[in-house]
């Protein structure tokens, strides 16, 4: 029975800290479905939807059906016909019910084409806004997931730091016990120890706080972090005119501009579309009790053309002005893609960076650890000081943690390339 109590524990507490811990996969997935400003994003997309429908309805005839009672002056006069009585004859009553039943269908009306045609390629431009708002979200979501890890790496580092001042704190109590150190080398070694928990408080605050924002970009509750033992990065080797190929293809972003800049063409036929003529047919049922002397029930179909001749000129400035758009929506597209080729560069020449720092923080963590040794032992030899020791575990953490972080640097410049070019998953 215990046996079993035990099991069932540790099941439990497995659970427990599944549920709260998170790897960077589970995290991507969750942020595209619980982010917040993705939602909202997709719901803008619903929006062009009904904006196409909408469109579509005015291709449809309109039906409308009235009832009405109305209250007007009786009309009347009275013809008298010897040797017949006279009569009275009613052109209109004093109240009577009337329904009207009216259909109209546009049988040309190049604006309402045109229109839907704008509204349905504003349908599909949506959707890269979309996919640009998932790539910004997957980058900031990246971004997060990396610095939670490089503030648990300060985390550890800070707590093996502990560790080791604890350690030597305990030699030098000993080497003073048998009369080998001053006491002035117990102390100080205590207030080193002070300085490195009060470093370590700092360090799991930070690292709280970075979960508290992962957990608002995924919308769970996230208590741990996943390491990131291999990450296959693609674009491996491509050069600088490669990359910027990609970039063009894939970014969301750009695929959204040139898809607005052939908008942009369809605004100006939508203009122009206000110059020609619009054909109508008209049907008109209605029943009316407002006479005796004319039917009660009345028909009518009518064919009508319209065609606006003068607007006050009003035609030929929203013509200008789609031209003018047109010609902005060329600028911005090319503003546009220098700025991000400029920022292609940028990244490109920080990841050279980045593994240059990785690359000296290996060699120096390696000479922190020979450090520490001859510092070590030149101590208990009686050759070195106290401080010489507590500076060499000092450097040695600062060698560890810079490495660590250089290398969580070089990570999160390789997620952005990621970004830059378009890249999802």
């Amino acid at each position: 029975m215990e046996r079993c109590l035990k099991g069932a524990w540790s099941l439990l507490l497995i659970l427990f800290t599944l549920s709260f811990s998170i790897s960077l996969q589970e995290a991507e997935e969750l942020v595209s479905k619980n982010f917040y400003e993705l939602r909202l994003e997709r719901l803008e997309v619903k929006k062009k939807e009904q904006e196409r429908l909408e469109r579509f309805g005015r291709f449809l005839p309109a039906l409308n059906f009235e009832a009405s009672f109305n209250l007007s002056k009786k009309q009347s006069f009275t013809l008298s016909v010897p040797p017949a009585p006279p009569r009275e004859f009613v052109f209109q009553k004093g109240s009577y019910p009337k329904f009207t039943l009216h259909m109209t269908q546009e049988i040309y009306n190049l604006r309402n084409f045109r229109e839907y045609e704008i509204a349905k390629e504003s349908e599909e431009l949506q959707r890269f806004m979309v996919k640009e708002k998932e790539n910004k979200a997957l980058y900031e979501l990246r971004e997060a997931y990396v610095n939670a890890l490089k503030a648990k790496a300060v985390v550890e580092i800070y707590e093996k730091h502990e560790k080791m001042v604890q350690a030597h704190l305990k030699d030098v109590r000993a080497l003073y016990e048998e009369g080998i150190v001053a006491f002035k080398d117990v102390l100080e070694t205590k207030v080193k120890l002070y300085e490195v928990r009060e470093k370590l408080t700092r360090a799991r605050a930070n690292f709280t706080k970075s979960l508290n924002y992962l957990s608002y970009l995924t919308g769970v509750d996230v208590r741990e972090v996943e390491p990131l033992d291999s990450y296959t990065f693609p674009f491996s080797g491509y050069s600088r005119e490669e990359l910027v190929e990609v970039l063009s293809e894939r970014r969301p972003l750009l695929r959204f501009l040139r898809g607005s800049l052939a908008l942009s063409d369809k605004y100006v036929a939508l203009a122009r579309s206000a110059f020609y003529p619009v054909a109508i047919v008209e049907a008109v049922y209605q029943r009316t009790e407002e006479s005796d002397l004319f039917p009660k029930d009345r028909y009518l179909v009518s064919f009508a053309f319209r065609w606006n001749l003068f607007s006050g000129f009003r035609r030929f400035r929203s013509l200008e002005l789609s031209r003018i758009a047109k010609r902005q929506a060329d600028e911005r597209y090319r503003d546009t893609l220098e700025k991000l080729k400029l920022e292609l560069y940028s990244v490109l020449e920080d990841i050279k960076s980045a593994e240059a720092k990785v690359e000296l923080a290996t060699q120096q963590l390696q000479d922190a650890k020979e450090h520490l040794r001859i510092a070590e032992e030149k101590f208990k030899a009686g050759l070195g000081t106290n401080t010489e020791v507590l500076d060499a575990q000092s450097y040695l953490i600062s060698a560890e943690n810079t490495l660590r972080i250089n290398r969580y640097d070089l990570l999160l410049k390789r997620f952005k390339l990621l970004e830059v070019v378009g890249y999802e998953r």
